[in-house]
């Protein structure tokens, strides 16, 4: 079993794409095999870093890599690869997946080729959610902004309008799923004094279900710590060097803020 990328790299779930980054250069500096010369526990560890940062060290990698685990979670594993209509579903029944990326649509019979009854009055079913990071910066955050993103979704077959699935009637583009992924652009709009970690509701911008509504894209905010800083449960932690004759006797210590001012600080003896 792979080791997670995030653990390799010390960062957390949450880290923005720059934090990995800096996680990943300071670590490679640190185990490079020309830094440990016939050091096989450095080389080893030098192997994960890389692997780790081939899995997450781009944003394109990283959202495949977490919609990968996130389907992996949803379906109990197997060796799920690729897309949801992809090979490789390690035993896990295609209708079962398809019915739980749809939103539901009963147990596994839901892909089968088969005449969908009638249905009665009632909610229409629903496409799955959609979730997914955007960095921004602490200005950003502070005076709320407006971010162009890009990602994939399934949307309704442009030749069937998704009129194939759970019919005998075949549809060659979508092969009779009813919906195909493509890529859709929006704009996020990012309100003032944003938190990080906080989440942002794009309502009908997640999955299209072939026969009911879209399920919402769900955004969640990282705040870029920059370097010395780190999240922890909502906080921003700063690590300052402080000489051990001030930590004894008491004094004062500059530090830069997020914010970019200098400021001093009271350090109690």
């Amino acid at each position: 079993m792979a080791e997670d990328p995030y653990r390799v790299l010390g960062v957390s779930k949450d880290a923005t794409d720059a934090e990995i980054k800096r996680a990943y250069r300071k670590l490679a500096r640190q185990y490079h095999p020309d830094r440990n010369p016939g050091d096989a526990a450095a080389e080893e560890r030098f192997k994960a870093i890389q692997a780790a940062h081939e899995t997450i060290g781009s944003a394109e990698a990283r959202r495949e890599h977490d919609q990968r685990i996130r389907m992996e979670d949803m379906f109990g594993g197997g060796g799920f690869q690729g897309n949801p209509f992809g090979s490789g579903f390690g035993g896990v029944d295609l209708g079962d997946i398809f019915s739980q990326f749809m939103g539901g649509r009963g147990s596994s019979g839901g892909f089968k080729q088969q005449q969908a009854p009638p249905r009665e009055d009632g909610p229409k079913p629903r496409g799955a959610d959609i979730e997914a990071g955007l960095d921004i910066s602490l200005e950003q955050a502070l005076d709320g902004t407006e971010v162009r993103f890009s990602h994939r979704r399934l949307k309704r077959c442009d030749k069937c309008d998704g009129t194939s699935f759970g019919r005998s009637k075949r549809c060659n583009p979508c092969n009779g799923t009813g919906v195909q992924t493509k890529g859709s652009t929006l704009t996020v709009k990012v309100p003032p004094n944003a938190q990080h970690g906080q989440q942002l509701r794009l309502r009908k911008m997640g999955h299209e279900h072939p026969e009911g509504d879209s399920g919402d894209l769900l955004i969640t905010l990282r705040l870029d710590a920059k370097e010395g800083r780190r999240w922890e449960d909502g906080r921003l932690v700063q690590e300052v060097p402080v000489p051990i004759t001030t930590l004894l006797l008491g004094g004062k210590v500059r530090i830069s803020t997020p914010a970019g001012k200098r400021v001093q600080i009271e350090v109690q003896e």
